[in-house]
């Protein structure tokens, strides 16, 4: 006996595990109050997600090749500078929210869970990865509602964040925790609307993350220029939300 999933005849109902699988994932992407967070487990299969071809980063791949020249002196930008150079955004990045596309998407992530087996794969990593993939096609489809807000934050992606990091090594990527005391009200503000657009297409809260330099994740001194970035609703992709050149409070100061 066969069973029909999206249209097809996939799995014998003795082997077919895709809808057991979409469950467990349903279930444990609603057990949180969070959208899941694509840094603990990032997949090159969200590749396909984005579906855009960065010029920049494929000129730089080719002068990669090239024989480096002497190094110039370096100017050591602050997160505030490079966020006001627009280092970080990706002007080539589109999102696709046709819903036949969508609709593709998610059809393709569902069947992939049938594929999935415990002996050979990291289950529980499996399951993260695709809930969240699949949550945030669903998201997307909800864009409309929120597309004004959500429009007005550019975007970059997690290969141009590495590649800023890379290039300004004295800068790290960090979850916002043990900054969020400190952050300045603009910021504040920022994640606030953030969260209830967020929330509003799914019920969640948004996963921020900010780029600062690595001393500043080391002592509660001093700290400047956060660069505040959210995880999208929308795919495994990101939304850069400001940079601030002013000292963050310093809660010895209230």
């Amino acid at each position: 006996m066969q069973i029909k999933i999206f249209g097809k005849n996939l799995f014998e109902v003795t082997k077919n595990r895709g809808g057991i699988f979409i469950e467990q994932a349903n279930t444990q992407a609603k057990e949180s109050k969070y959208l899941p967070d694509f840094s603990v487990a990032q997949s090159d299969m969200y590749g396909q997600l984005t579906a855009y071809v960065s010029v920049p980063e494929a000129i730089n791949s080719v002068k990669a090749t090239v024989a480096p020249k002497k190094e110039d002196k370096k100017v050591k930008l602050t997160p505030k500078g490079i966020h006001d150079l627009a280092l970080l955004h990706d002007k080539t990045f589109t999102l696709n929210t046709d819903p036949v596309y969508v609709d593709q998407q998610i059809s393709d992530f569902k069947d992939k869970l049938g594929l999935l087996k415990a002996e050979e794969y990291d289950m529980a990593r499996g399951l993260t990865e695709i809930s969240s993939v699949l949550m945030r096609l669903e998201n997307r489809k909800k864009y409309p509602e929120v597309k004004d807000f959500f429009e007005q934050y550019p975007y970059t992606t997690t290969s141009k964040i590495n590649e800023v990091v890379k290039e300004n090594d004295y800068l790290q990527l960090g979850k916002i925790a043990q900054f969020l005391a400190d952050m300045p009200k603009e910021a504040v503000e920022a994640m606030k609307n953030y969260n209830k657009s967020t929330d509003k297409i799914c019920g969640k809260m948004a996963v921020f993350y900010i780029i600062a330099d690595k001393k500043d994740f080391q002592k509660t001194e001093k700290r400047r220029d956060p660069i505040l970035l959210a995880q999208s609703p929308f795919g495994h992709f990101w939304q850069i939300l400001g940079a601030w050149d002013k000292e963050m409070l310093l809660l010895e100061n209230l």
